[in-house]
């Protein structure tokens, strides 16, 4: 519904060849001046469009209500206990042993004593610091989702038509190639895809002529069943072509995005960007790997919009700092480093995943150095304009930077170590509990950043949410927890997968090292050796 509601605003957009402008008014829609396109921006977008494309359809595979959503519900539940949250007067019945149980699992949600819990609980409206009230409505809403999962997709699950199982079961031949995912209700849960054929075997037999059922009880059930299955097929459908439009339009959206104007043909790089007022390419290119523009570039050359050579065009300067050797990049930030790394896989000791460790761990030195927490990026600092707003700049670690007047602040952006999860998760997991122990946490989530620029003993937190770093922190999380699945949505996008030998580089050191050592000369060669010596 989201996706679907932001392709039409998109489509109202002024465009150009495809790339969305940096910048428009929210209420009339017009681009702000300047009027640009950024390449890097676009690059983002884009790999965006491609996660979206693929994962969207990675989501018929599987079917709706799976496991993971009550071990899911369990985290929510164990929350609520240890926050207090309920009165004596409410009490949850006892929760299933193992969340693959799905029938003990759906008798609990539909039971009148889970349902009598969170009745009538003070709704959460506002941002506040009310966490036991935040836990039990969220609690509350996902045990509501999983009820109208299965009342409107899914309704013969439900516990009330256990007694009629052998009519809603009956094994047919035709529903061998439903491939439902296996599990202790093996019957229940076909994938998404196969849900609507599913359903419809159902809705048939439920119409055919039965034999006489056990009682009036049985009979009430069928009909109520029978009166349920139509729309909830109806709905199954449904469902499933959204999913498919869903990811039709972002590969369109993807697609239609053409990068070819923004190449620089001398230099072989993609331009920063288009400017609208001169109707010109911007004559600075992107020329440095650690960058955050190693995804457009590398889009760009999966496309054929740009030569492979624009890869290796890309600077390679290598810097030393706290005794780790990494490349050079233009600022310092994580951002630089590590950002393109939540859709580019790594792998060890390539020229890219040591750049990538080394970063992290000159954050760190620099960190402890300072006696901080670390995470160093571009973000929001401390200073407010005359309107009350922060101001935004482009911190990092000045020893790994090109540019000359970088500086660390220091402020530390708490998004940084949320990049760094699928590189150090545990050292990443303690930085992020040491800021939250500080109450740098608010109704949203940490706050933009922690500014020490007035001393390591007078922190001050930078009290706002950018909805662009909230993002990068949540599909890191989601890559951490879910086997780098983003990265698997953008790979399994064929044209991306294409040139992902040119993530395998190693650093040109050991490729030195390995043919530093020449062959033994031949006889003829080591004669003419020693005549030249002699």
């Amino acid at each position: 519904e989201l996706m679907q509601r932001s392709y039409a605003t998109m489509a109202k957009l002024p465009l150009q060849r495809g790339h969305l402008y940096n910048w428009y008014t929210t209420d009339t829609l017009e681009p702000l001046p300047p009027i640009t396109v950024s390449s890097v921006d676009s690059g983002n977008l884009v790999a965006s469009l491609y996660t979206v494309g693929t994962g969207t359809l990675s989501l018929l595979k599987r079917p709706l209500i799976e496991p993971r959503q009550f071990e899911g519900l369990v985290t929510h539940l164990h929350m609520v206990q240890d926050l207090k949250a309920f009165r004596k007067d409410r009490s949850l019945p006892r929760v299933p042993q193992s969340t693959a149980d799905l029938s003990a699992w759906l008798r609990w949600i539909f039971a009148s004593d889970t349902q009598a819990a969170f009745e009538n609980l003070p709704p959460y409206t506002e941002p506040s610091l009310d966490e036991a009230l935040w836990w039990t409505n969220e609690t509350k809403r996902r045990i509501e989702a999983v009820a109208a999962l299965v009342r409107d997709y899914m309704p013969w699950i439900h516990p009330d038509y256990a007694p009629i199982d052998s009519v809603i079961y009956e094994t047919e031949p035709a529903e061998a190639a439903l491939h439902p995912v296996p599990g202790k209700d093996v019957r229940a849960l076909p994938t998404l895809e196969h849900a609507p054929r599913y359903a419809a075997a159902i809705e048939q037999r439920l119409n055919r002529p039965q034999r006489m059922p056990d009682s009036a009880e049985s009979a009430a059930l069928i009909e109520r069943l029978r009166q349920e299955i139509t729309p909830a097929r109806e709905r199954l459908a449904q469902l499933v072509e959204n999913l498919r439009t869903v990811s039709r339009e972002a590969e369109r959206w993807a697609d239609n995005t053409d990068f070819t104007f923004l190449v620089n043909k001398d230099r072989m790089l993609l331009s920063i960007g288009y400017d609208l007022a001169t109707n010109k390419v911007h004559w600075a290119c992107y020329d440095m790997l650690a960058s955050e523009a190693r995804i457009a570039t590398y889009i760009a050359v999966a496309r054929g919009e740009l030569s492979q050579q624009g890869w290796f065009k890309m600077s390679r300067v290598h810097v030393t700092a706290y005794g780790r050797s990494v490349l050079l990049s233009w600022t310092g930030t994580m951002f630089e480093y590590l950002m393109p790394a939540l859709w580019m896989r790594s792998y060890p000791d390539t020229l890219l995943s040591k750049s990538i460790h080394g970063a992290v761990e000159i954050q760190r030195a620099y960190a402890r150095e300072q006696g901080i927490p670390w995470g160093i990026s571009e973000s929001g600092y401390s200073d407010k304009t005359d309107q009350g707003h922060y101001h935004y700049q482009a911190y990092g670690i000045p020893q790994v930077s090109l540019k000359w007047d970088a500086t660390a602040g220091p402020v530390v952006s708490p998004y940084s170590t949320f990049l760094a999860l699928n590189v150090d998760p545990p050292a990443a997991i303690e930085n992020l509990r040491r800021m939250a122990s500080h109450g740098w946490t608010g109704a949203y989530g940490f706050y933009e950043a922690i500014d020490f620029r007035r001393g390591r003993n007078k922190p001050e937190a930078v009290r706002e949410w950018m909805a662009h770093h909230q993002g990068m922190c949540i599909m890191g999380l989601l890559n951490l927890l879910a086997d780098n699945v983003v990265q698997q949505w953008f790979y399994d996008n064929t044209q991306m997968r294409a040139v992902e030998l040119l993530l395998h580089e190693k650093p040109i050191r050991e490729v030195s090292a390995r043919s530093a050592a020449p062959a033994a000369p031949s006889k003829k060669a080591a004669k003419k050796l020693r005549k030249k010596a002699a």
